[in-house]
């Protein structure tokens, strides 16, 4: 015995399900604000504290021992001496760089290898010339 099948009658009607659409749109709007809003509550009242409580400022750097008072012309010859030290300091270094860069110099290092293998005159003069 084959059993008749049923009919499944759907009807449509636009007016209540552009309602529902709606309706539903509202509340899930009002869902998520309300549990956005009642998580904001919840994480914030455990930050009550004021921020003076939670930050702690640094600790003052240690003051220097005060040094006795020096007279204004034994702080202007110290400084002159500081200044003295630093500029032959200075001075010092740029000579250096400055040896090297004419012995790292293609002509001087050539006129130095010429003298090694032939020590001549024009040689001695051309490195001299060139090195410095």
């Amino acid at each position: 015995m084959a059993r008749p099948r049923r009919i499944l009658r759907i009807s449509f009607n636009p007016v209540v399900l552009t309602l529902s659409v709606a309706l539903g749109v509202w509340l899930g709007f009002i869902a998520i604000s309300l549990s956005a809003y009642l998580g904001y509550q919840f994480y914030m009242a455990d930050s009550e504290t004021p921020v003076a409580q939670v930050f702690t400022p640094p600790p003052a750097p240690p003051q220097p021992a005060p040094t006795p008072p020096s007279t204004g012309e034994e702080r202007l010859q110290k400084y002159e001496e500081r200044y003295n030290a630093t500029q032959r300091a200075d001075n010092e270094r740029l000579e250096r760089l400055e040896e090297q860069r004419r012995l790292n110099d293609a002509k001087c290092q050539f006129w130095t290898e010429q003298y090694r293998n032939a020590p001549t005159e024009k040689a001695k003069r051309n490195m001299v010339q060139e090195c410095g």
